[in-house]
């Protein structure tokens, strides 16, 4: 996985047929709903490009050299930003979306199959809470989330359905408490937890959690 603003400056500038430069500025990178994040295409046949419109467009592997060129072959809408961007591995696994609200879904990837070669579906996932996390998986994995108020949630993704509704608003994974909301979705693996099971609330979701000890980082 890689941040956006990790990004060396050659990684930034997309070129399109006649090598012209496009680049995305910090400005521009700062203001999505989240950090873009790039996966891996191989075994790809089409990249998808998530949008801050949640909109997901579609590019074909054959047509572009590299991943980030699909960033050029996008059309997007007045303040749309692109969020994250994907290989379709053969349309297996899932795609999990985190929002504000406490709530996460996870979407069945072979919802985003299309018959014939679209080039952008409208509401690829929820939009009534704002969008903190996005990133597509084969297997399911260990995720800890963050509220504003310190408290974290260690659960494992097979602990919640996958749909075939693009617009599922998810299941409540963090419960609000004095106002408070979800901040921060990592994968277990990317933490500095030194006792990561301390904060596995049992098989339930829809917990407060636990205050996030001084030593642990997410």
């Amino acid at each position: 996985m890689i941040n956006a603003d990790q990004f060396s400056e050659s990684e930034r500038e997309t070129f399109d047929e006649q090598n012209a430069p496009v680049k995305f500025s910090e400005k521009e990178l700062s203001e999505n709903p989240t950090p873009l994040k790039v996966s891996d295409d191989s075994n790809s046949t089409e990249i998808l490009v998530f949008t801050s419109h949640q909109n997901v467009c579609k590019v074909q592997r054959k047509e572009i050299h590299d991943k980030f060129q699909a960033l050029q072959k996008i059309d997007l809408e007045e303040g749309e930003k692109p969020i994250y961007l994907t290989g379709e591995k053969n349309y297996a696994g899932f795609l999990i979306v985190a929002f504000e609200n406490g709530k996460i879904a996870k979407i069945s990837m072979d919802s985003y199959k299309t018959e014939f070669k679209r080039k952008k579906l409208k509401n690829a996932y929820n939009g009534d809470s704002k969008l903190i996390f996005i990133e597509r998986f084969s297997n399911d994995v260990d995720l800890v989330t963050l509220s504003s108020i310190k408290k974290v949630v260690l659960f494992n993704t097979s602990q919640i359905n996958a749909v075939g509704s693009r617009t599922a608003m998810g299941v409540q994974v963090m419960k609000e408490k004095n106002g408070s909301i979800m901040v921060k979705v990592k994968k277990a693996a990317q933490t500095k937890l030194a006792d990561p099971e301390y904060y596995r609330k049992s098989d339930t979701l829809n917990v407060v959690g636990y205050y996030l000890k001084p030593d642990d980082e997410l």
